[in-house]
């Protein structure tokens, strides 16, 4: 028999995934070949029908396009040996749509700006609260500090920095369908893009991946990072240079800022295996894997409701002092809110075209987001 295809992304879970895998193959007889397959190589090989795999990786960002595709099957928790309440309530509504859930939710994010302690106070600054905060401290910091980071590149999964950001002043900067307007572009975004125009102090922003980012932030290269609620773990690792520096919030306008993000494993809808591939997403949540990514990689921020609840887990929080983390985290899902996202098959396409516009106004290539938003106008069929 063919061996069950599945593609995950990159990243520490992997790890422990393929070094745990032979118990999984020996006690079941699936034999399982695993692929890294990035978040828009998936996105992008699925729906070309170049790749066929059993089990892939899902973000609910392109789920309606999937759909459209016919690419996915619906997968309920019970399938997976779970149950519903076992997760965050808004990790099911992003992977579910018209009552169905799509994928087994194994990471959620809340937006989080997570800062430097120690150089705030150098700046005679207090912690930021508001976006104004954020803004007035990327001004005031001097010197060889970037003062604040933030997803910049032309990937669909950036724009989620930027359409958080208007949300928190109650602008939504994608519509559910058709073009967003320059108005809501220039007053949802225009300040923040700015603000990292001025910060890259000659770097290219643009050109870097998330994780550079964190490794710039933990690297002790910056002030701020503006990003997701995830980004702790690595930061007060034990061996971070930046361990007990840092600082976390969640900042607000009208509403709080937003970065949503839900990803979690789905079976295609061409997998002839699809007990097995149920099976596989079982025992990813089993205990003992799930452990294993807590203890260590210090994935706390794992949306399993039922975990902590477990002894063990408080247990090894307070071991590695993780209060302060799972306290940013809960407030981050608190805050977290999909209204601000358009829930579209032509989703990604629309966010990498935002996302080649703001950063083009970020490293210069344009004067204007006027200019930019010109020419994509121009490309629009009349």
């Amino acid at each position: 028999m063919t061996s069950l295809r599945v593609w995950l992304k990159e990243g520490h879970t992997v790890e422990i995934i393929r070094r745990k895998l032979p118990e999984f193959e020996a006690a079941t007889g699936i034999n399982v070949a695993i692929e890294i397959v990035p978040e828009h190589v998936a996105h992008d090989e699925l729906l070309a029908g170049d790749g066929r795999p059993d089990v892939v990786t899902c973000p609910y960002w392109y789920l309606d396009e999937l759909l459209a595709a016919g690419a996915l099957r619906p997968v309920a928790c019970a399938d997976v040996r779970r149950q519903d309440q076992d997760f965050p309530p808004i990790a099911i509504e992003a992977l579910s749509r018209n009552g169905s859930l799509y994928a087994i939710p194994h990471t959620l994010t809340g937006g989080v700006l997570s800062y430097r302690k120690d150089l705030l106070a150098e700046l005679g600054r207090n912690k930021p609260q508001t976006l104004s905060d954020v803004l007035e401290t990327a001004t005031a910091q001097r010197g060889d500090i970037i003062p604040m980071l933030a997803r910049c590149n032309a990937e669909f999964s950036s724009f989620e920095t930027y359409a958080g950001w208007a949300a928190a002043k109650r602008i939504r900067l994608l519509p559910d369908e058709g073009m967003p307007t320059l108005d809501d572009l220039e007053r949802g975004v225009g300040d923040l893009l700015v603000t990292l125009r001025d910060a890259s102090k000659g770097r290219a922003l643009t050109a870097e991946t998330y994780a550079q980012l964190g490794d710039e932030m933990a690297e002790g290269n910056a002030l701020m990072l503006l990003d997701t609620s995830a980004w702790p773990f690595l930061f007060e690792a034990a061996d971070s240079p930046v361990r007990g520096a840092m600082g976390y919030s969640v900042i607000r306008d009208r509403l709080p800022a937003q970065f949503v993000y839900a990803e979690g494993l789905a079976i295609t809808s061409w997998s002839t295996r699809a007990a097995d591939a149920a099976a596989f997403i079982a025992w990813r949540h089993s205990p003992d894997v799930v452990l294993a990514e807590i203890h260590e990689v210090g994935r706390f921020d794992l949306p399993r409701l039922d975990v902590r609840r477990e002894p063990w887990f408080a247990r090894l929080a307070a071991e590695r002092d993780a209060g302060e983390w799972l306290r940013v985290i809960d407030e981050a899902w608190a805050a977290a809110d999909l209204g601000h996202v358009a829930f579209r098959p032509d989703y990604v396409r629309r966010a990498r075209e935002l996302m080649t516009l703001f950063g083009a106004v970020i490293d210069g290539s344009v004067a204007s987001l006027a200019e930019g938003f010109s020419a994509i106008e121009a490309q629009e069929p009349r």
